[in-house]
């Protein structure tokens, strides 16, 4: 069975992740890294995809509760079965491998449990797999994974099965990990994570909210949030230096639609965002790590869309016709043709990172040194054409929101190169005063998605945000009002207004920009809140934010959990420090 996307609680340890849903499955992991090949897809094709279920054996046995433990991306759930009380928590291990935990506590009687291992891969194919007691061992080029249980294994043709006895006065423990690894102490690893996890957001609990989400979600809601999307950052954010879109390919944007891309790359936009929330929820340690994994990228490849987490080319787009999709959404993509496109908006949004880290006193030396090179690539080529934000596939055009990242590009190079970070150069303010009275000029009332005009751009709220735009002047009243009036789908955006790309299939409205646009109407000095509580009001039941709103649940759709839309939100709800 396919669950709604926001069913899934997401695991994640800054190697890979895990998608788990309702039924005790593992139905999204890639092995060993996030952007590795598939072990379990069952989320892409309950049949040919692969799984990893624990569950009771019991007929009937049903799941009574599931939450996240006392720390964000540690899944427990409690099962009823034979009026038993069963508890698992599932956790990825944060430690020098990956490692994947599942751990079984009963309150009262033994309760029969059973483990099924179904490893395919992308063609739908079985694993290798060889059993030696209670370990399995599985071979799915380039993986190899060991998984030890608590009773002897047994296989056949559809996978391999093992059943244990779980006991109240102690837990048992399955536990994945590299068939090479040295062996897990469950226990002492679980115990470790969890310390982990609260040592790392601390930090978090001692932030100041905005005033208007605070009105909006109260409090609690909003420390809710912020503490699990402060856990999304740090879980998707690699040990090779990136942090992935997302770490799920091919989940749709539309039911049943062909708008099926693959995130588990590093975009260097998202990425920017991803690392200036980090250091919004004063986390500056693993924001600056994003921003010298980036300058290190500027510096060996230039200006480029995105790049696999260790900075390396991300593959090809290619298909995977004998995979049926989510829900029948085709078809299943994995690599990214965006790799090819030009996005003129990246330069600017490093550099904006870049100025954000120099304030906070924690710009990385490669971010530094890559940034004068940045500024001097706006002045020569902020008249190019581009794909922009959107990714649009077509003819590239002038996208006025890639105009107005070059010159908060520019603004913030000139305020690194007038505090001593950067070196300066004095064209910087002529080609920024062009940029601005190109865009200006062409605009009439308001911004729209080319700098020649067309349709309303979700995206434009940027330019009231990072000050393109005096926030109370009558073009940034009416690019907001624009916004607002053409793209509003029951409270959340639509991209742009129209068909712009190659493909019919519509798209549902998307977080992110839902949040922008709250933001910059506060800094307007208009009222935001119905935005904010709309977008809030997209996230599944663990707090988690796909790339769009599904429109029939009004949940999660797209890959998920998408580091935009949390980005997205800790930069609406919290304050700058």
């Amino acid at each position: 069975m396919q669950h709604a996307i926001g069913d899934h609680a997401l695991l994640a340890d800054s190697r890979t992740a895990a998608l788990i849903d309702p039924d005790g499955n593992v139905a999204w992991c890639c092995w060993p890294r996030v952007d590795s090949e598939p072990l379990f897809m069952s989320i892409l094709d309950p049949d040919r995809g692969g799984s990893f279920t624990l569950r009771p054996a019991a007929a009937g046995a049903r799941v009574e509760e599931r939450r996240y433990d006392e720390s964000p991306l540690i899944l427990t759930s409690v099962w009823r079965a034979n009026e038993q009380s069963i508890g698992v928590v599932d956790a990825l291990m944060l430690g020098s491998t990956p490692a994947l935990v599942r751990e079984v506590r009963t309150r009262a009687a033994p309760a029969e449990m059973e483990v099924v291992v179904r490893p395919r891969d992308a063609h739908g194919s079985q694993a290798r797999m060889h059993a030696l007691g209670d370990v399995l061992v599985l071979e799915l080029a380039p993986a190899r994974v060991r998984v030890t249980a608590p009773g002897p294994w047994r296989l056949d043709d559809d996978g391999a099965r093992c059943r244990f006895q779980a006991v109240p006065e102690a837990a048992r423990h399955v536990v994945m990990a590299g068939a090479l690894a040295a062996a897990v102490d469950p226990v002492t690893a679980l115990a470790a994570t969890r310390d982990e996890w609260s040592r790392a957001l601390r930090p978090v609990h001692a932030l100041g909210l905005r005033a208007e989400p605070e009105r909006a979600l109260g409090a609690a809601g909003c420390h809710r949030l912020l503490d699990v999307s402060a856990a999304v950052l740090l879980g998707l954010r690699n040990v090779a230096g990136g942090i992935v879109a997302a770490p799920t390919a091919s989940l749709p944007q539309w039911p049943g639609s062909a708008r099926c891309w693959d995130y588990r790359y590093c975009w260097l936009r998202d990425g920017s965002l991803a690392a200036q929330a980090l250091l919004r929820l004063g986390l500056t340690d693993a924001a600056a790590g994003i921003g010298d994994f980036i300058g290190k990228v500027v510096a060996e490849s230039g200006v480029r869309p995105v790049v696999r987490v260790d900075g390396t080319d991300a593959p090809p787009e290619r298909t995977a016709p004998d995979l049926r999709g989510y829900r029948g959404a085709r078809p299943v993509r994995f690599g990214n043709a965006a790799a090819d496109q030009l996005q003129a908006d990246v330069a600017g949004e490093v550099l904006a990172l870049a100025g954000d880290l120099g304030a906070a006193e924690a710009l990385p030396e490669s971010l530094a040194a890559a940034a004068h090179g940045l500024a001097g690539w706006i002045e020569s080529n902020w008249r190019t054409t581009d794909h922009g934000i959107w990714e649009i596939r077509g003819r590239p055009r002038r996208y006025t929101h890639s105009a107005v990242m070059a010159w908060a590009g520019l603004d913030s190079a000139m305020r690194l190169a007038e505090s001593g970070r950067i070196p300066g150069r004095g064209s910087w303010l002529q080609a920024a005063d062009a940029i601005r009275g190109d865009v200006l000029t062409s605009a009439g009332s308001a911004l729209r998605l080319h700098i020649d005009g067309g349709a309303a751009d979700a995206a434009l709220s940027a330019a009231v945000d990072t000050g393109f735009l005096d926030p109370g002047s009558a073009v940034a009243t009416a690019t907001l009002d624009l916004i607002g009036t053409e793209l509003a789908d029951e409270g959340v955006l639509q991209r742009y207004a129209g068909t712009q790309d190659l493909l019919d299939d519509p798209c549902a409205p998307f977080i992110f920009p839902t949040f922008w646009l709250a933001s910059a109407e506060t800094r307007a000095g208009r009222d935001g809140s119905r935005w904010l509580r709309a977008a809030a009001s997209a996230a599944g039941p663990f707090g988690l934010f796909g790339e769009v709103r599904d429109p029939g649940s009004g949940g999660p759709l797209g890959n998920y959990p998408q580091v935009q839309s949390h980005a997205a939100l800790v930069m609406a709800l919290v304050a700058p420090h």
